[in-house]
């Protein structure tokens, strides 16, 4: 009986420190997958990046950036034109993603739209290959569609020092980038 309780005790004493290991190794991951760029992260990434990609630490937080991102989102309108170019019907404003990026929703149905437009954006071809020929099979009747990039520039941290009873919303810079038309093609 003591044989047993001995093995017992020890395969406790291994549990525990298995489970304080594996905690010490994910609390050190998080450190440094969220600045992944830094010295450190490049240095340890081949320790920490399997992991990290199956549980969606991959991504920098700028967490430590002096420089966050921005949020940023298309507007695009659905335009109705006869073969004349007159409008048949009223051009509809819409957004991608709808929520426009403004963030406080992190589902993961969110973050792949958020994903799909930082995707589309890296090249803008594939807005006129993936994007228009999506939208215009939802509008049939559509003949053109309008995008423009807008990003809402994050104010710098010297700004907010400086104007700090200023409303934060006040020091956003809205920016409307890259303004361009696509014809929708003819059948799908």
């Amino acid at each position: 009986m003591t044989h047993l309780k001995r093995i017992m005790s020890n395969f406790q004493k291994l549990t525990r420190v298995f489970l304080l290991a594996l905690f010490f190794y994910f609390v050190s991951m998080m450190v440094v997958m969220g600045n992944g760029h830094s010295f450190l992260g490049r240095y340890l990434a081949p320790f920490y990046t399997p992991v990290a990609n199956s549980v969606g630490l991959n991504t920098t937080w700028n967490f430590f950036s002096p420089d966050p991102a921005q949020t940023m989102y298309l507007r695009y309108n659905i335009i109705f034109d006869d073969s004349y170019g007159n409008s048949e019907q009223e051009s509809i404003e819409e957004f991608y993603p709808e929520s426009r990026d403004e963030g406080g929703d992190f589902r993961l149905d969110h973050r792949r739209f958020t994903y799909a437009l930082r995707w589309m954006l890296i090249d803008p071809e594939r807005i006129s290959r993936f994007f228009i020929p999506w939208k215009c099979r939802e509008n049939p009747k559509a003949t053109k569609i309008q995008v423009e990039l807008v990003v809402n520039r994050i104010p710098l941290i010297e700004t907010l020092i400086t104007f700090k009873n200023e409303n934060y919303e006040n020091l956003l810079r809205t920016e409307e980038l890259n303004r361009m038309t696509y014809d929708c093609p003819a059948k799908f």
